[in-house]
């Protein structure tokens, strides 16, 4: 007998791999996947969600706001599902509490706006 029929008869009496010891491990590795997805994903998601509906819970009456449009507006009235923005004088908007991304911080606003000293050495 050549050796290579030799190869072939040996790997035929070979006993087949259980298919269910394969499937067993590699459950703890598709658990470490949905562990690492969990955090990576869904909880900051969740974190994220949770502040934003704080955020829009608390707008009040002259709150300036930024919508996820880039609408820049200021709150002249404040209803339960929908806020009134007054985006310049004279001009009022009406937009779901959701639109809202941002609320504007006055302080850091005019110290964005504010010119920067002519003095300080550049690269500064």
């Amino acid at each position: 007998m050549n050796p290579a029929s030799e190869a072939l008869l040996l790997t035929l009496d070979a006993p087949a791999p259980s298919a269910g010891a394969g499937l067993l491990a590699n459950i703890p590795l598709l658990l470490l996947f949905v562990g690492v997805f969990y955090f990576l994903v869904f909880r900051p998601q969740q974190k994220e969600a949770a502040e934003h509906q704080k955020l829009v819970a608390g707008l009040q009456k002259g709150d300036k706001v930024v919508t996820s449009g880039g609408i820049h507006g200021r709150v002249v009235e404040a209803r339960s599902d929908t806020l009134l923005l007054e985006i310049s004088p004279g001009a009022q908007l009406v937009v779901d509490r959701d639109v809202v991304k941002r609320k504007v911080d006055p302080a850091k606003e005019a110290a964005k706006d504010a010119p920067k000293d002519a003095t300080a050495p550049k690269g500064a």
